[in-house]
């Protein structure tokens, strides 16, 4: 997926910001095309100097601090900022790992960037770089020189050093989206959850990209949200966990529901996938009581509780990047709903064990995590699982999850029997470690 989405630049080059980029495209930025706040032309590559180090680090964190942009490198300029000339660069890995590591080793945080190889048919191994920089909410981005913090921003078509005050106004920025996000993963939530089915216990997901997204809803998006549902079963961890069989809208949203009742509660599971990227999804966690003599609380399976987090966790973060083109990090949530009394348990063996022995009412978690490892089957996914799985086990008196680890890894003994060699399975072809000693 492209690291940077603006529409304008896609218009001027002809297609998406990635790989597919061709040097017909880029060089069809000559005559016509001036630079911009978005768009920088540089005729050469950046050099091993230590101002040459700064020149480059300033551009790209000048553009991640603003709205984002190209830097494209090996297109001269003429004295009006317009491209004119195709002078081309060297475009080998080395050039490129050589620039990647100069701006991730010395600015802090580091910013989202790609730098994409262009190469000219008539002259191989030479071409354009393409330095796509987006927009993130971990901005301002500094540059480290000696031990001090320099803030660059695109203003116009140059960069610019920000003052002490005019940093301080980014951070104040910075922290209160993170603010605002929490808050808008918890009144999404709590929206979601009046549609839930009251009888039953759902674990909630909630997920809210620090960079909005944007698709439409039309028709055309209703029917291929319709066919995915048909053609898929979300899982986690090999698992099987959620089916959604109708599919239908909202205002400014896409509804899937397990069980296909029109005007009713949601049953067993549903989700609800926004035009921005945000999404919520729930799965039922209901364990049914055998042997437990307290059933004056609802009673809430410690393994589709982890299950149901990590298939909400990936879900949403593939309709935010897949469906919506959002990217970067994102707010993450988790919940017991409805906010009813609920008790914790271990179902692997009969009867059931109170894990914790705590009744906890309106129990949630919230975390940050990068919505590409979201997206990926691996041990990013299973740590971010892990972190928030945890802290709903908390709720209830126990310590942490006990099938997932905060490494990324599994813990085999947790698990039923019955799906221990799926588990498995899935852990090996995702790289994510078995852990065979149960958690002392």
């Amino acid at each position: 997926m492209p690291t940077l989405r603006n529409r304008r630049l896609e218009q001027l080059l002809g297609g998406p910001i990635d790989e597919t980029l061709t040097y017909k495209q880029v060089k069809g930025l000559i005559p016509d095309t001036t630079e911009g706040p978005a768009l920088d032309f540089k005729r050469d590559t950046y050099g091993r100097s230590d101002p040459e180090r700064k020149k480059l680090c300033g551009d790209v964190g000048a553009l991640a601090n603003a709205n984002g942009g190209l830097l494209i490198l090996g297109m001269e300029e003429d004295k009006q900022g317009r491209a004119a000339n195709d002078t081309g660069v060297d475009i080998s890995d080395a050039e490129r790992i050589r620039l990647r590591q100069t701006v991730v080793t010395n600015m802090q945080p580091p910013p989202t960037f790609d730098i994409i190889p262009v190469e000219d048919p008539d002259r191989p191994g030479t071409g354009f770089l393409v330095i796509s920089v987006a927009r993130t909410a971990t901005a301002p981005h500094a540059y480290i020189q000696n031990k001090s913090l320099l803030y660059p921003k695109r203003i116009g078509t140059e960069t610019a050093w920000l003052s002490e005050a005019e940093v301080a106004e980014a951070y104040r920025a910075r922290f209160a989206g993170f603010a605002d996000r929490i808050a808008e993963a918890a009144r999404i939530e709590a929206d979601f959850v009046e549609r839930l089915a009251p009888d039953e216990t759902f674990v909630v997901v909630t997920l809210v990209p620090d960079m909005p997204g944007a698709f439409t809803i039309d028709t055309a998006a209703l029917r291929a949200f319709e066919l995915s549902n048909t053609n898929t079963t979300h899982s986690a961890f090999g698992i099987p966990v959620r089916h959604f069989i109708r599919s239908t809208v909202r205002r400014r949203r896409l509804v899937g529901t397990t069980r296909h009742e029109p005007n009713k509660p949601y049953s067993r599971g549903a989700c609800e996938l926004h035009e921005n990227g945000n999404g919520v999804f729930a799965s039922a966690v209901d364990a049914r009581p055998s042997g437990i003599e307290d059933v004056t609380s609802r009673l809430v399976d410690d393994q589709w509780l982890t299950l149901g987090i990590a298939a909400g966790l990936r879900f949403l973060a593939r309709h935010a990047r897949d469906r919506a083109a959002a990217g970067g990090l994102a707010t993450v949530r988790a919940a017991i709903g409805p906010s009813v009394p609920a008790a914790l348990v271990d179902t692997l063996g009969w009867p059931e064990d109170r894990l914790g022995g705590e009744i906890a009412t309106g129990a949630w978690a919230d975390t940050v995590a990068d919505i590409d490892d979201l997206c990926a089957d691996g041990p990013e996914l299973v740590a971010a699982t892990y972190r928030l799985a945890s802290e709903l086990f908390q709720a209830f008196g126990a310590p942490e999850v006990r099938q997932v680890t905060a490494e990324g890894g599994i813990r085999l003994p947790h698990w039923h029997q019955s799906v221990r060699t799926t588990v498995t399975g899935w852990a090996q072809a995702a790289g994510v470690e078995v852990l065979t000693q149960p958690l002392a």
